[in-house]
């Protein structure tokens, strides 16, 4: 049952026939692990914390990430003020969730993902953003969500381009991030440290990252396209794609070694 601080914080959301009290109650018991609060996870951040996620006695915000705070984060990633240059991205976004915030939940891991400590970090968690900035990282991820039965939600911007898409392991025809992307091509993928990147189209695609987590976690029909954002001619593609029966991680050979 929601207190009358609840009704005044989430009364917009809550006149949504999709939403209503009892998907706020949803929400609130939610345990969502971010990975990376940089340009991604800073907007993501900012809607999931404010959409109420993790205000229940279940429910937790989760932030995993390492890095700190460094002077050229500061055009894209929106958490982050001038004085806080040095701190870990992981604390800071955690204090920033609580004081916009103060009746959720919020976790600070601050570490990088790894292939070795995913699928304990996975234990408890409803739904992983994975707004990391390399392709390795998105492929750790990707393996250990699809192991352990764990929606994704994978969000990517470099240069002027963005993409994202919703993993949900086991779901029929929906495939993961291995099926359409070769785990051997992380070595020569550039990163936007290296390419460079357009502030707001990180923004966008993390923005979208959030929306995306709400609809699944409200239980409203899931959206299992990849969607393509070119910033320069400001145009949104999405395309349907199959799961791969060679995918290593959930094509029919995984399943059949399973």
């Amino acid at each position: 049952m929601l207190n009358d601080e609840a009704y005044l914080r989430f009364g917009r959301q809550l006149l949504l026939p999709e939403w209503g009290e009892a998907g706020q109650q949803r929400l609130a018991d939610k345990r969502v692990l971010v990975i990376g609060l940089g340009g991604l996870g800073c907007p993501a951040l900012q809607y999931l914390a404010g959409a109420g996620i993790g205000a229940g006695e279940r429910g937790a915000l989760v932030l995993m990430d390492g890095d700190r705070i460094s002077l050229s984060n500061l055009p894209r990633q929106t958490l982050y003020r001038a004085d806080q240059i040095g701190q870990s991205k992981a604390q800071a976004a955690k204090a920033w969730a609580k004081q916009h915030n103060p009746g959720i939940r919020v976790e600070a891991l601050a570490q990088m993902a790894s292939a070795e400590g995913l699928p304990k970090r996975l234990a408890g968690i409803d739904l992983v953003l994975d707004c990391t900035d390399n392709l390795a990282s998105r492929h750790a991820i990707n393996r250990a969500c699809v192991r352990a039965g764990v929606p994704l939600i994978s969000g990517a911007a470099i240069g002027w381009q963005g993409q994202l898409m919703v993993i949900e392991p086991g779901a029929v025809d929906a495939p993961c991030f291995a099926c359409f992307s070769d785990p051997a091509d992380s070595a020569d993928a550039a990163s936007c440290r290296e390419a460079g990147v357009v502030g707001p189209v990180v923004g966008a695609v993390g923005t979208l990252q959030a929306l995306m987590a709400l609809r699944l976690l409200l239980g409203l029909p899931p959206e299992h396209k990849l969607h393509r954002f070119d910033g320069l001619t400001v145009h949104w593609q999405a395309f349907k794609l199959a799961k791969a029966d060679d995918c290593p991680l959930c094509g029919s050979a995984a399943e059949e070694r399973v």
